[in-house]
């Protein structure tokens, strides 16, 4: 009897010791994050992550509560040396779940502080592994040193209800110890692929997209343009004078520094320009930006047998345009921002004008004509990305 008896209570302890050891403390067998790993491919972040079992993306939740709840989650973490907040990069989501990624900034704690949806490439490779690229600029994350952790919960537990803390038995992590740690590159734009010769005045029409463009500059009116695209998010393509460049350095290099696009418009805006012309003037753009570009508009218009030669031999497209502002005319505000929101189709590209005369207009007229294009649903996009070119980039030196 004394023998059961003590039987009894040792095996009674050893079940309390297995209920006191929580699931992360165990063998790395038990954790379902497997591995994962960052990298970086021109300006694009890559985050992937392997695990154990087979992962239903479509019930996690990317904007999850990570002080309260008992949700689904599983989340690249990110902490930049020096810096208390977290920025918590999310996967899976019920719609968009393979082209969003949740962003939230939190405190060390998990205290959320602002949260968003941000466009992603997200792919399944197989049943166990998960990539997911993004532009570190979307999710608030600058070039720097950063600590870096995969978490994931499980949910199911604890039993206290949906506002209980969730509880260390349904969380894991990788690394399990420490953080592992990655350098952030800043990236330059170079160039950008599709200089084939072709010519075009708009992209695809399936989607509802537009390019808006600006010529003759850049000019003392380029920084006031900037400025309003930077308030609303917005990106454009700029076809570059080089004598104009020439004069005005630093508004070129800001132009490409904002994200957006640098193209050729010429040396000095002559008609049907030679090729030694163009070639000086994407010289000219390279010195001063460190781009080269794949996209020349002819001045006014014109174009010719040879100069779309010439545009072929120095590995670019020609590229007009279908929605004509007029603004060299000086109509007004009003009546350039209704000609943009009122004329655009799916795939317009937009003339407009940020050097070459008066244009206070221009300037005035482009927060309400962005206003007015994306309550009609589109979004602004440069030349190359409407045209599903690529912009090529590499680490800053």
């Amino acid at each position: 009897m004394r023998q059961n008896l003590a039987l009894l209570a040792f095996f009674m302890l050893i079940a309390g010791l297995a209920v006191m050891v929580p699931s992360n403390a165990t063998s790395a067998d038990q954790n379902p994050i497997r591995g994962a790993k960052l990298s970086q491919k021109g300006r694009s972040l890559i985050f992937q992550v392997r695990v154990s079992q087979q992962v239903n993306m479509g019930k996690l939740d990317r904007r999850p509560d990570f002080i309260r709840g008992n949700q689904r989650y599983t989340c690249l973490l990110m902490n930049r040396k020096g810096r208390s907040s977290v920025v918590r990069i999310c996967l899976g989501g019920s719609d968009r779940t393979y082209r969003a990624l949740g962003v939230s900034r939190t405190s060390a704690s998990g205290k959320v502080r602002s949260s968003k949806v941000i466009r992603a490439e997200v792919k399944k490779v197989n049943d166990l592994q998960i990539v997911a690229t993004f532009d570190p600029r979307d999710a608030g994350l600058p070039p720097g040193r950063y600590a870096w952790r995969v978490v994931n919960h499980s949910g199911g537990c604890p039993s206290g209800g949906p506002t209980a803390k969730p509880s260390e038995d349904c969380l894991s992590q990788y690394p399990p110890k420490r953080r592992a740690v990655y350098g952030l590159r800043p990236v330059v734009a170079v160039g950008c692929t599709g200089g084939n010769g072709e010519f075009v005045t708009h992209g695809p029409r399936g989607r509802k997209r537009v390019a808006l463009t600006f010529d003759d500059g850049p000019s003392d009116y380029t920084p006031a343009i900037l400025r309003i695209l930077a308030r609303r998010n917005a990106k454009a393509t700029f076809f570059m004078l080089g004598q104009q460049v020439a004069s005005n350095p630093r508004s070129a290099r800001r132009v490409l520094a904002l994200g957006h696009e640098v193209a050729n418009h010429s040396y000095d805006h002559d008609q049907l320009p030679s090729g030694s012309n163009i070639r000086r003037s994407t010289r000219r753009i390279r010195q001063v930006t460190g781009f080269r570009p794949c996209l020349f508009r002819p001045p006014y218009g014109a174009v010719s047998s040879t100069l779309k030669q010439s545009v072929r031999a120095n590995r670019m497209k020609t590229v007009n345009w279908d929605v004509d502002t007029s603004d060299w005319k000086l109509p007004g505000a009003a009546s350039i921002s209704s000609t943009i929101v009122h004329r655009v189709r799916p795939g317009s590209i937009v003339l407009m004008h940020d050097g070459g005369g008066p244009r206070s207009g221009t300037v005035a007229a482009l927060d309400s004509a962005i206003t007015g294009l994306r309550r009609r649903g589109y979004r602004l996009v440069t030349v190359s990305e409407l045209l599903g070119n690529r912009v090529i980039y590499r680490p800053a030196r």
